[in-house]
């Protein structure tokens, strides 16, 4: 991965906020074994994890506190140290990080707030995708209507996304769930429709736009945002 192809939006001696690109995987994974956000962690972060604990999460994850979709550009946290990366972990796990995403969906959406509340889980019938299943993990995501956007004959949706949970695609199953799926979304959106939005835009259409979270070590509240690509502006 070239290292201009991820851009440092904040860094001090604790924490280091990322900008990433649509198309950079998070994780190194027997699917993904190069080019990952995380290989580029364990060059960045080189001294701080040849001090680390190897069996620790700190070290595994070479300090990545959350994860971003493949195809999701934009914000996201890495810790610098063990200390730093459990007090950021625990605020993603009482749910204090407040994060907001940019999304492009098809269809036009008529209510200005709303809010989805349904468990999600694995997909019975896809294995690799997920679904809202009455026997899956508590979700919430609250949405607000920013605008709409005609392309060609296809109307869209331009929608800010705050999850309160953190389940694996959960904006995208959300979306999907009440018939407006992301555009570009090739697991959600059905294949006719993704295949032509993708013909426009080339990516599934979500940004992690912003995220508001109390410092690991000064514990006072920060607030860090990743620039909207040009096709998500509003």
């Amino acid at each position: 991965m070239a290292r201009e192809q991820i851009q440092i939006i904040y860094e001090d001696e604790h924490l280091l906020v990322l900008n990433k690109p649509s198309g950079v995987v998070v994780n190194v994974s027997h699917t993904s074994a190069q080019g990952t956000l995380q290989q580029y962690l364990q060059k960045k972060l080189a001294k701080e994890l040849e001090l680390a604990d190897p069996t620790g999460e700190f070290f595994s994850r070479a300090g990545l506190v959350h994860r971003l979709d493949k195809e999701t550009s934009g914000v996201i946290l890495a810790a610098k140290s063990p200390e730093d990366f459990e007090a950021l972990k625990q605020q993603f796990m009482s749910r204090e990080v407040v994060k907001e995403y940019v999304a492009l969906a098809l269809g036009v959406i008529e209510d200005e707030i709303f809010e989805i509340n349904a468990p999600i889980g694995r997909n019975p019938n896809k294995r690799t995708a997920m679904a809202v299943v009455s026997d899956g993990k508590p979700a919430t995501t609250r949405f607000e209507v920013v605008g709409e956007e005609y392309i060609d004959d296809m109307k869209m949706t331009l929608v800010k996304a705050f999850p309160k949970t953190g389940r694996t695609h959960q904006i995208r199953v959300h979306l999907a769930s009440m018939e407006h799926p992301i555009v570009g979304d090739d697991t959600y959106a059905g294949r006719k429709r993704s295949v032509i939005t993708r013909s426009r835009f080339g990516r599934l259409m979500l940004h992690a736009h912003k995220i508001t979270f109390k410092h690991p070590f000064t514990e006072v509240e920060v607030t860090f945002e990743s620039p909207l690509p040009s096709d998500l502006k509003y």
